[in-house]
């Protein structure tokens, strides 16, 4: 939660449009992390 606070001061200048930006950006972590945690297992 604190991280929220944090983005908040730059993410009222992306205004209403700038949360499409964190979706894209939470997907592709999302999708590394499971690539990188399949490639662990593969180990």
């Amino acid at each position: 939660m604190n991280n929220m606070n944090h983005a908040d001061g730059w993410m009222s200048g992306w205004g209403s449009g700038g949360m499409w930006g964190w979706t894209v950006i939470g997907t592709i972590v999302v999708v590394l992390l499971v690539v990188v945690i399949g490639k662990l297992l593969k180990k």
